[in-house]
């Protein structure tokens, strides 16, 4: 109880951080991209493999930051690169393929509520792993967040259509949010002074001959030459790598260089809500139980934002 006590008398430094107008536009324009990526993904898998979708938004993504990783190689302090090595593994490559195998079987819009659940995760992992303060509000928002997830675990749609093993496919994306979160302390704490750009062209640069090497065993040359349509689906993950990896990573971690792992994670917040509309608009079915699960998903977040204090407890004087 004690500890409980301690815990919630704890200011987390979010709240003394000079957050800036700019700081806010780009956490909306980042919401904007990667919520956006969800129905590129599931276009993506329409034309390819999961797994072919996921290794080339990686190669395409390596290639495109091939020449600055390559020219700023020598500035890579070599303490962090077992750093950095696991930030782009836990960070990109395993969740670049999460997603997409998730997809197949899971709309895009829940896939969405789902990553939500990353700003979360960068508390509770914060405050195990990197000694992060953290307040009754925080507390709070990991509840009804968790109450959430349960809720969106017990039901895909109203119509009571399920897929096989869901539960599965779910767990998947739980995995993949909590990467992200894990990465993006990770990134807070040993990025240093590089600069998003070469961070982010360094984690590429590392992921590039794996991500080739998944496409030559997966089978992806073939596919291009024997499908009619390959090259619509290459753009569509053309898209999906400039944007959604390339572009979205190096302000995202410049956004945490300035800010912080908790404040960046907050897009989090915004990105089922664009998942959601493109959602709709794609003629998905969000059943009454998963709408409840993603609100309650977004107000553990809005509370996991807000420091709460509560009412102290008058002492009574004693009667001598």
């Amino acid at each position: 109880m004690r500890s409980f006590t301690y815990l919630c008398n704890l200011n987390l430094s979010f709240f003394n951080l000079n957050i800036k107008p700019k700081h806010w536009v780009t956490l909306f324009i980042l919401a904007l991209v990667w919520g956006s990526s969800f129905i590129l993904i599931k276009r993506g898998i329409e034309y390819f493999t999961p797994i072919q979708v996921g290794a080339l938004r990686i190669a395409l993504a390596g290639l495109f930051l091939l020449p600055i990783s390559v020219k700023s190689i020598k500035s890579l302090p070599k303490k962090n690169f077992h750093w950095l090595f696991l930030t782009a593994i836990v960070g990109s490559f395993i969740p670049m393929f999460l997603f997409p195998i998730a997809e197949v079987h899971l709309d895009s819009s829940i896939a969405g509520i789902f990553n939500a659940l990353m700003s979360i995760f960068v508390i509770v992992l914060g405050v195990v792993f990197f000694k992060y303060k953290t307040h009754f509000g925080e507390i709070t928002g990991v509840i009804l967040s968790f109450i959430g997830v349960i809720l969106l675990l017990r039901s895909s749609s109203e119509n009571g259509v399920h897929t096989s093993n869901e539960w599965v496919y779910h767990l998947m994306l739980i995995c993949a949010a909590l990467m992200y979160a894990y990465s993006g302390l990770l990134t807070q704490k040993y990025m240093g002074n590089l600069s998003s750009i070469v961070w982010t062209a360094f984690i590429e640069l590392v992921l590039l001959i794996p991500a080739l090497i998944v496409l030559i065993i997966s089978g992806f040359f073939k596919t291009i030459w024997e499908h009619p349509e390959a090259l619509k689906g290459i753009g569509f993950v053309f898209i999906l790598a400039l944007f959604g990896s390339v572009l979205a990573n190096i302000f995202y971690y410049k956004l945490i260089r300035e800010t912080s792992a908790s404040f960046a994670s907050s897009v989090s917040l915004l990105m089922p809500l664009v998942a959601f509309c493109w959602g709709l608009l794609d003629g998905e079915n969000l059943g009454f139980i998963q709408i409840t699960g993603g609100i309650l998903i977004v107000l553990g977040l809005y509370f996991g934002r807000k420091e709460i204090n509560l009412p102290k407890q008058k002492t009574r004087k004693k009667l001598i």
